[in-house]
Order: structure tokens, then sequence, then C-alpha cells
């Protein structure tokens, strides 16, 4: 079990734990998988309670940095990582914060020109073998809203998958669960066609390897989404 360096005392006994092993966290101290003791062997070296002690586990187990186990050979461990769950927290806290859908839009294009411009260079046979294969369902849902929306943000987080940097694919994921219903919304069997050519575009600047030509796709793709998506509110807001 790794020595902890105790962070600086917060008001609650059970914050500056949590303090401390967040810390310790960040600072590399501590990694995935690590094992820290049990509920009773922390509030002894915190010089705590066991309830100051329970209480720190909990509210650490809920962000995700520990996972504890009871009955024999249980205890407290450094829990694995998970894009899901990030991905998933991330998309609840932006529909909390009450994001606009422009300011959603304006990020998913930053995010998906590196992503493009990456899966260029890095992507695999398998990764390009899936792109294919996702253009293909989307040319058959052209009339399917819903369904075409569905497999439409699957080709775009594939391209973030084959990009390999984990940071994007998470971000993006969280993206997509707030654009879904604005896209699900918006589309229809012309604007589906248009997407599905911008896709196939793509998809030839990533197998042909030429990373600036698929970061300047997704920007044009991405832009006229944009332009389609707000124009009507946008004159709504226009004065008489």
């Amino acid at each position: 079990m790794p020595k902890l360096r105790l962070a600086p005392r917060p008001a609650s006994l059970s914050g500056h734990i949590a303090a401390t092993i967040r810390e310790a966290l960040f600072s590399g101290e501590i990694r995935s998988g690590d094992f820290l003791g049990t509920e009773a062997s922390l509030a002894g070296e915190f010089g705590v309670s066991r309830m100051a002690s329970r209480d720190a586990l909990r509210s650490l187990a809920a962000t995700g940095i520990v996972e504890v186990r009871q009955g024999a050979g249980g205890g407290v461990r450094v829990a694995p990582g998970n894009l899901e769950r990030f991905g998933d927290a991330l998309a609840i806290q932006l529909q909390l914060l009450g994001v606009k859908e422009l300011e959603v839009i304006e990020a998913q294009m930053a995010l998906e020109a590196t992503s493009a411009e990456l899966a260029a260079e890095r992507s695999t046979s398998s990764d390009r073998k899936r792109l294919r294969r996702l253009v293909e369902e989307s040319a058959d849902l052209v009339r399917e809203p819903e369904r075409f929306t569905t497999s439409a943000l699957g080709f775009h987080l594939a391209i973030a998958e084959a990009s390999h940097n984990r940071i994007l694919v998470a971000q993006l994921t969280a993206l997509h669960h707030v654009l879904r219903p604005l896209y699900a919304r918006r589309t229809n069997r012309d604007v589906a066609a248009r997407v599905v050519d911008a896709h196939a575009q793509l998809l030839r600047r990533i197998e042909s390897r030429d990373g600036a030509g698929a970061r300047r796709s997704m920007c044009f793709h991405l832009e006229g989404v944009r332009s389609r998506g707000f124009a009507r509110s946008r004159k709504k807001r226009k004065p008489a």
C-alpha cells in the first residue's frame, strides 16, 4: 500500500482524505489498480473515525476514483479508467449547464477536424474497413432519420477512434449525447444524402493518408451542417 502524502487539511475530515487521495492520483503516486487499504486502515492512517473514512470513500467512489469491495479479500483500490463513464458524465454536465446548440457544434468542429487528420495518419486497415462499412450502412438508411442519425454519428465516432487518441474519443462521445436529438430532428432524405456524400469524401481522404485534406473535408462538412441547422434560427432573430 503506498504511503500517501497528506494534503492540507480542509474543513471536513472526510474531505481531507478525499483531497489527499485525489492529489496522489494526479501526482502519479497512485495508479489504477493500486490497493489503498481498508476503511479501517485508512481511518487509522489519517487519524479519523471510520465514519469519516467511510464518507470519504463514498465521495471518491461516486467520482470514479476508487472501488470499495466488502468481505474477505476486499478493500479499497484505485478504480480502472472508464471512457464511457467520463463521456456520460460530461454530457450530463453540459446539459445541466444549458450549453447552446451552437456552442456544442463549434466544439464538435474543433474536435473532429483534429480527429480526421489523425485518423488519416494513424488508422489501421481494420479502422478503415469499419469506416467503409458505416458509410455503406448509412447509405442504406437515408429514408430512416433516427437510424440514419445513429449510423452517421457512429461514423464520426469511428473516425475519432481511428485517431487512437482516447481523449478525443471521450469528448466526442459526450458531445454526441447532446447532439443526437438535434440531428435526428433536422434530418430528412435530402440532408441524409448530402451527409453520405460528405462521409464518402472524408473516407477517401483518410484512405489516401491525406491528413490535411481530411481536416479540410471535415471542416467543410461540419460548416455545412452548422449553416443549414442554424440559418432558420438566425433569420428569426433578425429584426423586421
